[in-house]
């Protein structure tokens, strides 16, 4: 998410606002930086409430009309749940996105750290600096969000004249990872202290590679619990149920079609759904 002349609007009419409030930036900019979003906070917040405001007038229009056309009491209580029930999830919305991008930017750095440390490694054997180094994995798209956190500091010293120490640090205050975190501030003690890099790449890599290992390994466990439960909840047991219905609808006068049509078309749907959340969740993903 970048800066648009929508957000710049908002910006500019509750800017006032904002200043009244008079809250500190600091750790917000912060988040709306581990979270990729390049807007700072005055705007992005500016750009919630506005929306919050258009969901509200539309949700409240669009109800009111159908109650002048239908005028009931159902229609009336609609005007109500849907202008309350629509801007709370527009703010709840976009107030949550930036923690919950960044928790996903920092599982994504997680899961590819390992294999980017051995990149870092191998460059790093051939004699090349830790700028050069940054500057080599932010072309690399492989590695997903950690070229995004390469990017950052590759520009800092190629485009703003920051060395590289300096652009290490900030990397630390706006990298969604602890992990990274770590990386780097173990790097920079070494480079600090006049140490070898490779040793310490060759640590990191062996930590995070048998880190990455164990990881899988637990994740197969997960998913191989995950597929006995789906066979037996939502594959065998219909089957089973089906079965025992039918037999003792031979002897008590037939199956109730109704709980027939509440299992085909309620239960097992949302049984399915709920193992697809499960999945999505990262119960499938490597740690």
């Amino acid at each position: 998410m970048k800066s648009s002349k929508y957000s710049r609007f908002c910006r500019r009419l509750f800017s006032k606002t904002f200043e009244e409030l008079n809250i500190s930036e600091t750790n917000k900019n912060r988040l709306l930086e581990k979270a990729d979003i390049s807007i700072v906070y005055k705007e992005y917040y500016s750009m919630v409430l506005m929306n919050i405001i258009i969901g509200f007038i539309t949700s409240f229009v669009s109800t009111l009309i159908l109650y002048l056309i239908i005028p009931h009491e159902i229609t009336a209580l609609l005007v109500l749940i849907i202008s309350s029930v629509i801007p709370a999830g527009i703010g709840v919305y976009y107030l949550s996105l930036p923690t919950s991008k960044a928790k996903s930017r920092g599982k994504d750095i997680d899961k590819y750290l390992p294999y980017a440390t051995n990149f870092i490694n191998t460059m790093s054997v051939a004699g090349i600096s830790p700028a050069e180094i940054f500057e080599t994995l932010s072309t690399v798209k492989l590695y997903g969000e950690i070229q995004k956190e390469a990017k950052k500091i590759t520009t800092e010293i190629n485009m703003m004249g920051i060395d590289t120490i300096t652009a290490l640090k900030h990397a630390i205050h706006i990298s969604p990872s602890d992990k990274l975190k770590d990386f780097i501030q173990g790097m920079l003690g070494v480079i600090q202290s006049g140490s070898e890099l490779g040793e310490y790449f060759n640590r990191c890599v062996e930590k995070y590679m048998i880190s990455d290992l164990m990881g899988r390994k637990r994740n197969l466990e997960s998913l191989a619990v995950m597929a006995e439960s789906f066979v037996v909840t939502v594959i065998a047991f219909p089957l089973f149920l089906v079965i025992i219905l039918s037999i003792m609808g031979m002897t008590s006068g037939g199956i109730s079609f109704e709980f027939l049509f509440i299992l085909a078309f309620l239960i097992l749907p949302m049984a399915y759904f709920g193992f697809y959340v499960m999945m999505k969740s990262g119960m499938g993903e490597s740690i």
